[in-house]
């Protein structure tokens, strides 16, 4: 029943303005920590976070300027941290921000380049306390062991993972959704419901996680339109949500969906969020008769048609498609990216040549 390993934040805390207890829930780790954080770190609520530390702490910014994290941005925040000497690191912002700080801190006294473990070399334990303060409810990745780059030279986006990644306290502030961008609280919301639902139909889903998927699923489905539509009592579960999908993939994995979207949207440069939410509907449909038993649940959960929801959804967010139209000119290495993801492996439906080309086709058309 239980994924073997089990592994959990060491501890959640939720609720309105609990990003405000950051000094309280470092104060374990030592008085020198770093805030690597986002553009929604700002204004009152960076002076309100600053302010709790004692006078006798050292805390540092580093601002990510947005995109994707890449290779070389988390070679220059691991030589900003090495300078600063922390005894914590903390990320407060969307899942790029996050995925730049956990990487960096947790490859902080790595001997190798980020790359080798990009492609392959053996991860070292990380040391570095790691907490999370997501200010999106999207990619989970407060509650994984994963942090997603791309090797801006190559086109490639690849995650790297080791159980030492886990960050050690997780703050869900829902008031950190409140001033989230429209475009990007749906995007961010559409890449949680797709991990919620790729999780919960993966081949190496259990009752464990298929039940935290279950629950992501209602409540991402429930509050991701509330809130878009502004209603700013969603924001609690849509952030709940995205964190239980997070639990679920970080053991479960996910499926072709995430094994697509990573090489379109290096290529294609587009957000993650939306490239999910893109390639979403042609992956349903492909993987309906592999998912027979349990769509009725899902659909049930969708307000009767899952698949209709999507489109629906897609619409009414204004989410208009970075690939359509598209022209790729390495077709073939985008289906043997897709087919060496350890997320395609992962989907219920096994996935070949000709399946990737036929899902690229009605992604693109």
């Amino acid at each position: 029943m239980l994924p073997s390993p089990l592994l959990l934040p060491g501890r959640t805390v939720t609720g309105p303005g609990v990003l405000r207890q950051l000094a309280e829930e470092t104060a374990p780790f030592g008085c020198r920590g770093v805030i690597v954080h986002g553009r929604a770190f700002g204004g009152a609520c960076r002076d309100a976070v600053l302010g709790a530390f004692p006078a006798a702490a050292s805390i540092a910014a580093y601002r990510h300027q947005g995109g994707e994290p890449t290779l070389d941005e988390v070679e220059a925040l691991r030589a900003y941290l090495r300078e600063q000497r922390p005894d914590w690191v903390a990320g407060i912002g969307g899942g790029s921000v996050l995925d730049l700080a956990k990487a960096a801190a947790g490859l902080l006294h790595a001997p190798e380049p980020v790359a080798a473990y990009q492609q392959g070399r053996p991860i070292p334990p990380a040391t570095m306390p790691f907490l999370a303060a997501p200010t999106t409810a999207g990619t989970g990745s407060e509650a994984t062991v994963v942090a997603v780059l791309t090797n801006a030279a190559r086109h490639l986006k690849q995650s790297i993972r080791h159980p030492s990644f886990m960050p050690r306290v997780v703050l869900l502030d829902a008031t950190l959704l409140y001033s989230c961008p429209k475009p990007t609280l749906a995007a961010a919301g559409m890449d949680a419901l797709t991990q919620a639902y790729e999780s919960w139909v993966s081949r190496y889903a259990t009752p464990f996680t298929r039940d935290l998927s279950a629950r992501a699923f209602t409540a991402i489905l429930r509050s991701l339109p509330a809130l878009y539509a502004g209603d700013t009592a969603a924001a609690a579960d849509l952030l709940e949500g995205s964190y239980l999908a997070g639990l679920a993939l970080s053991h479960a994995r996910l499926g072709v969906v995430h094994g697509l979207a990573h090489p379109l949207g290096a290529r294609l440069s587009a957000a993650h969020g939306l490239a999910c939410a893109c390639c979403l509907p042609a992956v349903l449909r492909f993987n309906a008769g592999a998912t027979a038993d349990l769509l009725p649940a899902i659909n049930h959960a969708g307000g009767g048609d899952f698949a209709r929801w999507v489109d629906d959804a897609l619409a009414n967010f204004h989410l208009v498609s970075p690939f359509r139209g598209a022209c790729l000119s390495d077709r073939e290495a985008i289906i043997a990216e897709t087919l060496q993801s350890g997320s395609t492996r992962a989907n219920p439906r096994d996935v070949g040549a000709g399946d990737v080309e036929n899902l690229l086709n009605a992604i693109l058309e």
